[in-house]
């Protein structure tokens, strides 16, 4: 009997896929779902919790890739299948990108009780260029921005010591039901656990240096890989979706499972893996009715009102002061608020950024507008530390963030209840300062000409007639 915990932020066909060929009665699935996923992937996972028994859903949590809200959720999902009450002896934690290698008994057959299958490498094994990865990992107290991911706030010292008892390793493991009790409490208690937490990519350290350290009370480690990812110098696909040569090699090795799952499988994938299925789509049809119909993808309409209303805000408040809404430039839904501002004195390669994803938390940060060359070594810009930024999102992973120490809270900023915004307007307008600020000596305010004033008064136009719609629109009788 196996609990498998699934984390899905995407794809309807895959989830629908991938529960029908793991799906036992005998089996547990946790399902977490990303807080900004489709709303179609939302209704699809609470339909199966509601249609299977054996189901359980979380509670959907702003999830951020290389942020500690991945380690959380899956200690949550720990929790629960070890409260569920079913005899499962092995959690399995995968994505909805994953596909199986075995049937039934070949995976039951390498699960050996009470043993954890983890990728756990001592960092003193890596090589340079791996070790100066993960050393930069902890090179800073890192702070999670929900759905966004984590930022560097404030440098932290070298520990030779800690990083001799650092593990690394996939996030994708397979761990035994007593590790996972061990893990419940390790993870909250343990004595290197809150700088555990402090890092970036924590779901990539954490759980296997804690696993690695605990003396034996998480039971018997076996150091292997079991999940096959088809990275772009193997499988030729920068996305790194397998093909089925890759899933002939990953079934004749020990693998077994596989990601990450083309949305069109090859032929001989899907009938391997229909073999493999408990349910026809036909019968989970029956189940739990047909796939939703998906919406169509766009700019957050709450958070581009947001954006439009700070932004009319610090461009009026601000001579020269120009704005731009990445969002419906590139017609992106993710993140839900993201703003750029510019003044004519601000170093040229510098922006002001502002970014959120749950609309109630911000942060505010100067960007290098370039991608640099990728390197983890302490940089200065202007004279200020500007670490290398880790998240996925467009127009900021790997670029350096420039740091503002002089804010004490280092550009996070709180919505209050009322829904006010003019503490962040004051936030923006500190740092649009500071970035004028950053040239060595500051340029006069150049003489603005007839395109630039015409520039000006076109956004002023745009703001304005936007404000009345809105206006006119909250009049409009019922």
């Amino acid at each position: 009997m196996t609990a498998y915990f699934i984390t899905c932020h995407a794809s309807v066909a895959c989830v629908r896929d991938q529960f029908r060929t793991l799906h036992r009665p005998e089996h547990l699935l946790l399902y977490h779902v990303d807080a900004k996923a489709p709303a179609a992937l939302h209704e699809t996972v609470r339909r199966l919790g509601e249609a299977f028994p054996n189901v359980v859903v979380l509670p959907s949590r702003h999830y951020a890739w290389a942020g500690y809200s991945q380690v959380a959720t899956t200690l949550e999902a720990m929790d629960r299948a070890l409260a569920s009450g079913s005899d499962w002896s092995h959690l399995v934690v995968l994505s909805e990108q994953h596909c199986r290698l075995r049937d039934e008994a070949g995976l039951a057959a390498a699960l050996e009780p009470g043993v954890s299958y983890v990728d756990a490498t001592p960092f003193g094994a890596m090589n340079p260029v791996s070790q100066a990865d993960i050393a930069h990992r902890f090179s800073m107290e890192y702070r999670e921005l929900p759905g966004i991911g984590s930022f560097g706030i404030v440098p932290a010292a070298p520990d030779p010591e800690f990083l001799a008892r650092l593990r690394h390793g996939s996030n994708w493991y397979i761990l035994s039901r007593q590790a996972c009790a061990y893990l419940r409490d390790a993870a909250r208690t343990a004595p290197e656990a809150a700088r555990l937490r402090a890092a970036v990519h924590p779901d990539e350290n954490m759980l296997q240096t804690l696993l690695s350290a605990d003396g034996g009370e998480g039971g018997r480690i076996e150091t292997r890989e079991t999940t096959f990812v088809a990275w772009p110098h193997i499988s030729g696909n920068p996305d790194m979706t397998f093909r089925a040569e890759d899933f002939r090699a990953a079934r004749a090795g020990d693998r077994l499972f596989i990601r990450k799952r083309p949305a069109c499988l090859p032929p001989e994938v899907a009938a391997a893996l229909e073999g493999w299925a408990s349910l026809s789509e036909a019968d989970l049809t029956a189940v739990i009715g047909a796939p939703p119909e998906p919406s169509a993808e766009a700019p957050d309409p709450e958070g581009t009102a947001l954006a439009r209303r700070v932004a009319s805000r610090v461009v009026r408040r601000g001579r020269g002061v120009q704005a731009d809404l990445p969002n419906l430039r590139f017609g992106l839904r993710n993140p839900s608020f993201s703003l750029r501002f510019r003044t004519a004195r601000i170093p040229d390669g510098i922006d002001v950024r502002i970014l959120s994803q749950d609309l109630r938390h911000f942060r505010v940060l100067l960007l290098e507008a370039e991608s640099p060359a990728i390197d983890f070594v302490p940089r200065l810009r202007h004279g200020r530390p500007a670490p290398l930024l880790r998240i996925r999102v467009p127009e900021f992973d790997f670029r350096r963030e420039i740091l503002v120490e002089e804010d004490p809270a280092r550009g996070f900023w709180t919505r209050p209840g009322d829904g006010g915004v003019i503490g962040l307007v004051r936030v923006i307008e500190a740092y649009i300062r500071v970035a004028e600020g950053l040239g060595a000596v500051r340029a006069r305010e150049p003489v603005r000409g007839l395109a630039a004033a015409r520039q000006e008064a076109a956004a002023r136009g745009r703001s304005l007639a936007w404000s009345l719609r809105r206006l006119l629109k909250r009049k409009r009788p019922a």
